[in-house]
């Protein structure tokens, strides 16, 4: 069976919500309340090897690749 270019999209979508939502959960209990912020895009916001920041944030980076290459497939 294969899916239809609209529902792997919708999927990787939903996918990278809810990856997004932990990181950002994630940044919250390491950081506090303005850690997105102020760390998204610097290097704190990757966590340290093993710790559950960073395995959230390889989650998300994963997820946003695929959903990415869903969009250009759909496109």
């Amino acid at each position: 069976m294969s899916l239809s270019d609209p529902t792997r999209l919708a999927l990787t979508e939903a996918a990278l919500t809810s990856a997004d939502r932990l990181w950002r959960e994630e940044m919250r209990r390491t950081y506090g309340p303005d850690a997105v912020l102020t760390y998204g895009y610097a290097p704190e916001g990757q966590g340290g090897l093993g710790t559950p920041l960073r395995r959230s944030y390889e989650a998300r980076r994963v997820a946003v690749a695929l959903w990415r290459h869903e969009r250009q497939r759909a496109a």
